[in-house]
C-alpha cells in the first residue's frame, strides 16, 4: 500500500499493513527485501569485526524484526503524541498475538526499557555515556511518566500497553544526542551474545543500522495523518 502525502489513514490498517508488508513479509518483485536487509547489515558488521560471523544469521534477523517493531513505535510516538502511542501500543500487541507471534511482544520489552533509559541518562565531565543524570530533567521525566500512566490506566486501558508507550515519551532529546541508539546498541549486542572492544566500528554498525530502521520509519509517518 502506498500513501501520499499526508493522506488521512486508520490506525489499525496503517500498522497491519506496514508490519505486513515492510516488517514480517516485504517481497517485491519476488524478493524477499527483508533478507535482503538483514545480510548486507550482516555482511558490513562482520567487515567491522569478523567475530560476528560466528552470530547466528538467524538469531540476528530475529533481533533485528523485533527492533522494527520497537523504533516503528518509537517514531509513531515521536509523530503523533502519547494518546496515539497508547492506541498504537494496544494494537500491535492484539495483532502479535491474533498471529502467535506473541514471542516479539516479550521480546520488545528489553528494548522499550532501553529507550526509556536512555532518556534519564547524561555525559560525565569526560564526555562519555555514564549513569549521570542530567540535573532538572530527571524527576520531570518520572512524575510525567507517572502521571501518563494513572491516567490511560484509570481509562480502563491494557496497563502492559500503556506502560510500553508511557516509556518512550520525552526521548527526542536523547536520541539527538545519541543516547536511545547507542543503549538500544548495547541491548542488542547482550542478546546476540556479541561482546565487541567497546568503542568499535562494529558498533558504530550496528548503530548505524537501529537509526537507518527509525528514520525510515519516521519517513513512512511524515506522509500520513491518522484519522480520529
Amino acid at each position: 500500500m502506498f500513501f501520499n502525502k499526508k493522506q488521512k489513514v486508520n490506525l489499525d490498517e496503517f500498522c497491519r499493513d506496514f508490519y505486513e508488508n515492510i516488517i514480517l513479509n516485504p517481497v517485491i518483485g519476488g524478493t524477499d527485501v527483508s533478507a535482503v536487509f538483514y545480510d548486507t547489515s550482516r555482511r558490513s558488521i562482520v567487515e567491522a569485526d569478523p567475530s560476528f560471523a560466528n552470530i547466528d544469521p538467524k538469531k540476528f534477523s530475529a533481533e533485528i524484526r523485533i527492533l522494527q517493531f520497537e523504533l516503528f513505535a518509537l517514531a509513531w510516538m515521536d509523530k503523533f503524541g502519547d494518546k496515539s502511542a497508547v492506541a498504537q501500543s494496544i494494537f500491535t500487541n492484539r495483532y502479535l498475538h491474533e498471529n502467535e507471534r506473541d514471542d516479539i511482544w516479550d521480546a520488545m520489552e528489553s528494548y522499550n526499557q532501553a529507550i526509556a533509559h536512555s532518556v534519564t541518562v547524561g555525559k560525565n565531565s569526560n564526555g562519555r555515556l555514564s549513569k549521570a543524570i542530567e540535573v532538572g530533567s530527571t524527576g520531570f521525566i518520572y512524575r510525567m511518566r507517572a502521571d501518563l500512566y494513572d491516567v490511560y490506566q484509570k481509562q480502563g486501558f491494557d496497563t502492559k500497553c500503556v506502560a510500553r508507550a508511557v516509556n518512550r515519551i520525552l526521548f527526542g532529546n536523547a536520541w539527538k544526542k545519541g543516547y536511545t541508539a547507542y543503549f538500544l546498541m548495547l541491548t542488542l549486542c547482550d542478546h546476540l551474545g556479541f561482546k565487541p572492544d567497546e568503542p568499535s566500528e562494529a558498533q558504530m554498525r550496528l548503530t548505524f543500522v537501529i537509526r537507518m530502521i527509525y528514520d525510515g520509519a519516521r519517513q513512512s509517518l511524515d506522509k500520513i495523518k491518522i484519522k480520529s
